[in-house]
Formats: structure tokens, C-alpha cells, sequence
């Protein structure tokens, strides 16, 4: 051999070294972390979807995982305040945080100032599971069903009050499409949360609603509030004569889901090692009844897939959901 075939071979080997030493140093560092209290910034309100499933989360990292897993409550500005504060975190891996696509992919089209960029800032680590909704309407409504309430609203414009929190919400777009599309006018009382506005129907200060299924399936079997639509792609085996949102002319597909995030920069072995410890809780039937269907999160597809898989679909539901700013006339926020 010559010698620059042997100078060429050296190479080779010295690179294959180093990439193997690389992989196996990365592998070592992912099987330490972590080795310190992780902190999980959570957008959203005390108890309730967006805070319940993410505490049962950290509980089982923390018992998995050998160290505590904090959740801290940032809420305020439709969770811009704790997005803000996780994407300006250190991205090493000991910051992370549990956020909602109201959060991520709403506030990344409705509000062109907005202090991050849900593409640029984050990483999806997995996505935790996707919430229904139910329209419903207090007994005193004169109105049985969705296409009731609209005729009741066409003759007699703002007749109906509609509880909304929020500046995006289910209640809010649908509220926005039934005027802007349909020539239904509800008349919208703002509350600060989704709790708040069910709580105001419950006692009768406002006549329609919408809440997560889970509570509201609740209140509809008790006789409490009557069912008008629910934002499925099909009608739910639970709850057969209810029809989809679509079905009754307004066409928005929307719907919560809730995910896990860290800010761009964390080691992608850190993504990947949290993306499996949380796919095999999703996967588990008594956490999933516990802190998942409790809540009226359902598992849909891309919950608990990798977070390539997760990306993609990132970037369909910002698609998505810019062309329905565009179909239900959603104002844009210049501030």
C-alpha cells in the first residue's frame, strides 16, 4: 500500500473513531440526564385540560427519570407570558413546557408582533392529546339544536348571549363564523377562562357555551345544558343525534390539542428520551383514563408519535388555521 492510500485509510479509521465516540458520548448523555430538577412551564390556568395531564406527566417523568419534574404556572396574554419565558430559557434540556396549539400555532397567525416564533423558538418534543369540544345551550334557550339557535339569531340578531375567554377560542370562531358567514349574530360576554364561562351558563348568566367534552357530556346527561354541536370530523358513538359543527354549516375545524415543547437549541437525544418516557405513559390505559379521558383529551394521531412526525403536522395545522382566519373572518391582533 502507498502511501497515500495508508494516509487515506488512517483517515478513514480516525474519522469512524470519532463518529463512534460521538454516538456512544451522546448515548451516555441521554441515558444521564437528567441530573437536576427539570422545570415545565405550563401557559395555562390552574387545574383544567391544559394543567391537569401536563402534573400527571411530570409525576411520571419524575418516578421514571430520578429527578423532580417542577410544573410552574405562567398564564396571562392567551399564554403568550410563559411561551415567551420558555423560549427564552436555557435549552439544555432542564426547561421545557407544556403548551396548547391556541398557544403555539393561533397566536403565530393572529398576532404578527407576537415575542416568538413557534417555528423558530421551539421543538416539539410529542404531543399529548387533542381535546373535543360541545356547543351547548342553558334549558331556557328556545332552541333544541344548532340550526334552531342560527334561525333564532338570523330574526332576532345578538338574542343569544355566548360565553367566550380569550381572544381564540372554540366558542369565539364559531361565534365570529355564524355572524361573519351566516348572518347569525350571538351577542359574546368575555370571561377570562373556559371554567368561568361554563360556570356562567351553569348559573344562568349566559345561554351558550362551549367546554371541553369531557365536563360538558357531564352536564348535558344531567339535564343541565342541552348539546348543540360538537368540532369532531364525525359524529361521536357517545353521542349519536349531535352533530358535528360542520354538519350544521359552520365550517370550523378547530380544535384544542395539548403538546409538549423546548426551546430550539436542547440536544435532539434530550428530545428523543422524552418523546419515548411520554409515549409509553400515553400508551399506559391507567394513566391515559387517569390524567388523558378524565380531561376529554382523546389520543388521535400525532399524540405520542416521534417528534419528526410531530413536526410535520405543525406546519398542516398552521396551514390549516390560516386558512380559516381567512373563511371565518378572524381578526388579526396588532398589539
Amino acid at each position: 500500500m502507498d502511501s497515500t492510500r495508508r494516509g487515506l485509510a488512517l483517515r478513514a479509521i480516525v474519522t469512524t473513531l470519532a463518529t463512534a465516540s460521538l454516538a456512544a458520548s451522546c448515548a451516555v448523555f441521554a441515558q444521564a440526564y437528567p441530573t437536576k430538577p427539570v422545570r415545565i412551564i405550563i401557559p395555562h390556568p390552574v387545574g383544567g385540560p391544559g394543567d391537569i395531564p401536563p402534573r400527571g406527566f411530570a409525576a411520571g417523568l419524575t418516578q421514571v427519570m430520578g429527578q423532580a419534574f417542577v410544573v410552574e404556572n405562567r398564564d396571562g396574554a392567551d399564554g403568550v407570558i410563559g411561551a415567551d419565558a420558555c423560549a427564552k430559557a436555557a435549552p439544555d434540556g432542564y426547561n421545557i413546557c407544556s403548551m396548547s396549539n391556541g398557544v403555539t400555532i393561533v397566536n403565530s397567525v393572529v398576532r404578527p408582533k407576537l415575542s416568538y416564533d413557534p417555528f423558530k423558538d421551539f421543538v416539539g418534543i410529542v404531543q399529548t392529546g387533542t381535546l373535543y369540544s360541545m356547543i351547548m345551550a342553558t334549558p331556557s334557550v328556545p332552541a333544541n339544536s344548532m340550526a334552531e339557535v342560527l334561525a333564532l339569531l338570523r330574526a332576532k340578531p345578538e338574542s343569544l348571549t355566548l360565553g367566550t375567554y380569550g381572544a381564540i377560542n372554540m366558542a369565539a370562531m364559531m361565534g365570529q363564523f355564524a355572524k361573519s358567514r351566516l348572518g347569525a349574530a350571538f351577542y359574546p360576554i368575555p370571561y377570562k377562562s373556559a371554567s368561568q364561562a361554563l360556570n356562567a351558563a351553569l348559573a344562568g348568566d349566559v345561554q351558550v357555551v362551549g367546554f371541553a367534552l369531557g365536563a360538558a357530556a357531564t352536564h348535558v346527561k344531567a339535564g343541565k345544558m342541552k348539546a348543540l354541536a360538537i368540532n369532531s370530523d364525525k359524529r361521536l358513538p357517545a353521542f349519536p343525534n349531535v352533530p358535528t359543527l360542520k354538519e350544521t354549516g359552520i365550517d370550523v375545524n378547530y380544535r384544542s390539542w395539548f403538546a409538549f415543547f423546548a426551546p430550539a437549541a436542547i440536544p435532539r437525544d434530550i428530545v428523543r428520551r422524552l418523546n419515548t418516557e411520554v409515549a409509553k405513559m400515553i400508551a399506559d390505559p391507567g394513566f391515559k383514563a387517569k390524567f388523558l379521558t378524565s380531561q376529554g383529551l382523546e389520543t388521535d394521531f400525532p399524540t405520542g408519535a416521534s417528534p419528526e412526525e410531530f413536526a410535520k403536522f405543525l406546519i398542516e395545522e398552521r396551514d390549516d388555521f390560516t386558512r380559516l382566519v381567512k373563511v371565518a373572518n378572524i381578526p388579526i391582533q396588532n398589539n
